[in-house]
């Protein structure tokens, strides 16, 4: 599924709030059983998950290369940054 393509129209605030004819509170639904309270929310879960735009195969494979050599780079900076300061200790202590 792809994004609907609705977007705001021009010229309406984006921090709007909607008015409510009844100044009464809302009263929330209790439900006496769990097991339903625990399927709708499953139910709930499937219906976002829906309508998540999943990446390709492409996609996969280019944003796991970048994460791999950010890894590789960051390791090797805190590898680096640990021998300069073990060095650095061993000058200061002169062990």
């Amino acid at each position: 599924m792809r994004p609907s393509g609705k977007r705001q129209v021009a010229g309406q605030a984006t921090t709007a709030r909607a008015t409510s004819a009844s100044t009464t509170p809302e009263v929330v639904e209790t439900r006496s059983n769990p097991f339903t309270a625990i399927a709708d929310y499953i139910r709930g879960v499937i219906s976002e998950m829906r309508k998540v735009i999943w990446p390709t195969g492409r996609e996969m494979v280019t944003y796991s290369i970048v994460v791999l050599v950010f890894l590789v780079l960051m390791t090797a900076l805190v590898a680096g940054v640990d021998y300069v300061t073990g060095l650095g200790v061993r000058w200061v202590f002169g062990v």
